[in-house]
């Protein structure tokens, strides 16, 4: 392991000492042991398998975005994505965005590249539709008499900004690929030229990994599957809250399913342990401080939460990698 990954790798496991702290400063353990012995796990397993059923949809999806270059079965590419989700519960660093760039390219014989654009732009369909939900939370909150915290609307705002960002830069790059080829020349004329046509090839390929965005049948049925990933993700914080009586009001509820299910998943891009350790649970609490919710019911739904994500997603990991025969330490050095 070199110096730089290793500060990579301290300076994560920092940041979820400090988030973690912040999340549980309020929180007493002997409410917390109450408020699991108290909650009703039938939700909670109902919670498990819509998050299941979330990743069904990702699959599927992903089949979508890869149907241009390849028709490959959801059957085929379900594994590969577990085991990449897995990965970045296991690892520091999200490598399992590379390892399924990776896998998918060794065992279908496909561009890398090709498959690592359709994952970018999963993230960014998913960072839409992920302030989709925010918009919604947002306009839900004035009739229920709740403030949205400035903080939050902070985070949409920058978070509008990025994705919008990153969409309008592959739309500018399907569409005017010869111009944006001609900018990256001159940006890297000073170069040398062999790094120059490595990354060349490189957008060639990931520019071939967003061919189902020139169709606009292919961008509704992606729209519609992201959709369907965030609905059934929704359903899981949902039930979730329900498991653990986190709000008397049941009217209350869908909003914090929706502030709750946002605010963790953009506080989860924050560097940092395996797992967004930390970053999850503190977003968790801040997004049910709106509702007046206190610290310990709070933190007792967002442990339960990543617990089960993290336990459904990595036990699935691990029986795909043992059925695959991939060896940990060999996915471990893909992103290097």
């Amino acid at each position: 392991m070199n110096l730089r990954r290793l500060i990579g790798y301290l300076l994560s496991f920092i940041v979820t000492i400090f988030f973690l702290a912040l999340a549980l400063a309020n929180v007493r353990i002997e409410q917390l042991q109450a408020a699991f012995a108290a909650a009703d796990y039938r939700f909670a397993f109902f919670a498990a398998g819509a998050t299941f059923a979330a990743y069904i949809f990702r699959a599927a999806r992903w089949r979508q975005l890869l149907a241009p270059s390849q028709k490959i079965s959801i059957a085929r590419l379900f594994p590969v994505l577990i085991v990449g989700f897995a990965l970045n519960n296991l690892l520091p660093g999200r490598p399992g965005e590379f390892l399924r760039a990776h896998a998918l390219g060794k065992r279908e014989n496909l561009s890398r590249m090709l498959g690592f654009g359709t994952v970018v732009l999963e993230r960014v369909v998913d960072g839409l539709t992920l302030l989709a939900f925010l918009l919604i939370a947002y306009f839900a909150f004035s009739p229920l008499h709740l403030f949205l915290p400035e903080l939050a609307e902070w985070i949409g705002l920058i978070a509008f900004i990025l994705f919008s960002l990153a969409l309008a830069a592959i739309i500018f790059l399907l569409k005017r690929e010869q111009l944006a080829l001609h900018l990256f020349h001159r940006l890297t004329q000073f170069l040398p030229r062999r790094f120059v046509a490595r990354v060349e090839q490189m957008i060639g390929s990931f520019t071939l990994g967003m061919h189902s965005l020139h169709s606009a049948r292919e961008v509704a049925m992606i729209a519609l599957l992201s959709l369907a990933v965030w609905v059934c993700e929704f359903i899981s914080y949902f039930a979730m809250l329900t498991a653990f009586h986190t709000l008397a009001a049941f009217s209350l509820r869908p909003v914090a399913a929706a502030m709750t299910m946002v605010l963790i998943n953009l506080g989860i891009m924050i560097p940092a342990a395996p797992g967004g350790l930390g970053p999850y649970e503190a977003a968790g609490i801040f997004a049910l401080s709106a509702f007046t919710v206190n610290a310990n019911a709070a933190a007792s739904f967002a442990l339960a939460m990543h617990a089960t994500q993290y336990l459904l997603i990595t036990s699935l990991g691990f029986i795909f990698i043992w059925r695959e025969g991939v060896s940990l330490v060999e996915m471990s050095t893909v992103d290097s």
